[in-house]
């Protein structure tokens, strides 16, 4: 029996024009009425947990409706950015709700209506700037994409982004192996390798861990090549898997997403065919993903140590039962707080405005150079909750909301849409790996960039990393 396949063509010709302008028109009326009906279906009392399961439900739906009816045709469209962008809000905003893991203690109908219809309003100017003509790429990118390398030059790139990578954590333990193995077991603010919120010289290093976060993309690329069974390809995914684990230790799950993330991702747009066994790997990758993600939450701070027998050892029966025993998908309270936002601001505080925007973009430049740097985006939520010790996330569209109010989430999703669209643009003037890489960065940087506009830059970074490091293999190669 012939085994199911789905024709994909390259993802070029899946976002042409005309399928990318219906699936607009789609994704534009389905948001809008889903927007709607979730705000006619919250309940005045929407306060108790599971309280909100219909409205969010109705939301999803509509939300999805449009890229998956596209994938039906062509399923690699799902990795456009845009359909992952509207895709995005059911992760970030409203898997909470579905499974109602919290109640919205102290929150209004109203307010959540209104956070209902700031997803709404987001995800359509997303899908209004996504179907313009793309931005210029600029010429140091096109030279990155164009060139495409041997699979040795890949090979040495990928052991260069390891070696790179860990500098960030083999420098403050002075390469002491030993320390570094030992400290990748505890929990994630007792390593050396971590540092406050404001940084000296070391935040230099920080920004060598973004060459690590391109190591197991690079192990798909030489997988695809040379097969799993080439010694090559098990070398990459050593250490792959090593520098995974010291990423892990700080806690932070949305690095460990993003890097698995932009490999699973770059893996599937490879393939000239999608059959079934694809779909079940890629199912399988993300429920894997998943629930590697749940146990990072669990086990952070107490240190990974635990599993194998490190650290106490009542600590680590307790946190293996709650690991087993939690019957919700955590991932952040980020609509609950989106709904503080949106009772803070205006009615007690002001809007920051641009002080937001100046606080992210200037994020790179390190104090030592500029000590008046702004250590702060003009609001702090737990402070105004009277709350000490703690960050809050609540997504790019609280932030957007804060920095000017419900105009701010439209300019913010119209945003998000152009960069999309310079993804899509960026892959349609070249097929090199290099460009599947570029996309794979840039896509995950979007659907990380939901939760925060400092995700998408701070993931832009990889991008950077990737120009730089692929810039100089090319001039070392012109010069051999």
């Amino acid at each position: 029996m012939q085994s199911l396949t789905w024709n994909c063509p390259p993802l070029v010709i899946a976002t042409a024009p005309r399928l990318t302008m219906r699936t607009t028109l789609l994704a534009i009326l389905s948001t809008s009425m889903a927007t709607a009906l979730a705000i006619v279906l919250v309940p005045d009392a929407s306060t108790e947990p599971g309280a909100l399961f219909y409205p969010a439900l109705v939301m999803a739906i509509g939300l999805a409706l449009a890229p998956f009816t596209a994938a039906v045709r062509h399923p690699k469209t799902l990795l456009r950015g845009e359909s992952l962008l509207t895709l995005a809000p059911i992760y970030w905003l409203l898997l909470d709700l579905l499974q109602g893991v919290y109640s919205l203690d102290h929150i209004t109908a109203d307010q959540i209506r209104q956070a209902f219809l700031a997803i709404g309003l987001f995800v359509v100017m997303v899908w209004v700037g996504s179907v313009r003509r793309p931005w210029t790429t600029p010429d140091v990118l096109i030279r990155s994409v164009s060139q495409e390398f041997s699979l040795n030059t890949y090979f040495a790139l990928a052991l260069a982004c390891f070696f790179l990578g860990m500098l960030n954590f083999a420098v403050p333990c002075n390469f002491n192996v030993f320390e570094m193995a030992y400290y990748v077991g505890q929990e994630r603010w007792a390593a050396p390798w971590g540092r406050g919120q404001l940084g000296g010289w070391d935040a230099f290093l920080d920004h060598l861990q973004y060459f690590g976060y391109l190591l197991p993309i690079l192990t798909v690329v030489i997988g695809r090549r040379v097969g799993l069974r080439n010694a090559r390809t098990l070398i990459c995914i050593a250490l792959s898997i090593v520098m995974t684990l010291f990423l892990a230790q700080s806690g932070s799950r949305r690095v460990i997403g993003v890097v698995a993330g932009m490999a699973l991702v770059l893996w599937i747009l490879d393939q000239r065919q999608l059959r079934v066994k694809h779909l079940i790997a890629t199912m399988l990758s993300v429920f894997v993903l998943l629930l590697a993600l749940q146990v990072m939450l669990e086990y952070r701070n107490v240190g990974l140590g635990v599993l194998v027998g490190k650290g106490d050892a009542t600590v680590s029966r307790m946190e293996k039962r709650q690991v087993f025993e939690e019957q919700h998908l955590r991932v952040d309270d980020n609509f609950y707080r989106l709904c503080q936002i949106i009772q803070l601001i205006p009615q007690s505080y002001g809007f920051v405005y641009h002080k937001y925007l100046v606080y992210v973009l200037v994020r790179p430049v390190p104090r030592v150079f500029w000590p008046e740097k702004p250590v702060d985006p003009g609001f702090d939520l737990p402070a105004a909750l009277g709350v000490e010790g703690v960050s809050y996330s609540y997504s790019v569209i609280g932030e957007l909301y804060m920095s000017l109010g419900f105009i701010g989430i439209a300019l913010g999703g119209w945003f998000y849409g152009r960069v999309a669209s310079f993804a899509r643009g960026l892959l349609s003037r070249s097929a090199t790996q290099g460009a599947l890489v570029t996309y794979s960065i840039i896509v995950m940087a979007l659907f990380s960039g939901m939760r925060s506009i400092l995700e998408l830059i701070l993931v832009s970074y990889v991008v950077l990393a990737w120009v730089g490091i692929s810039q100089l293999f090319i001039k070392l190669r012109r010069t051999a």
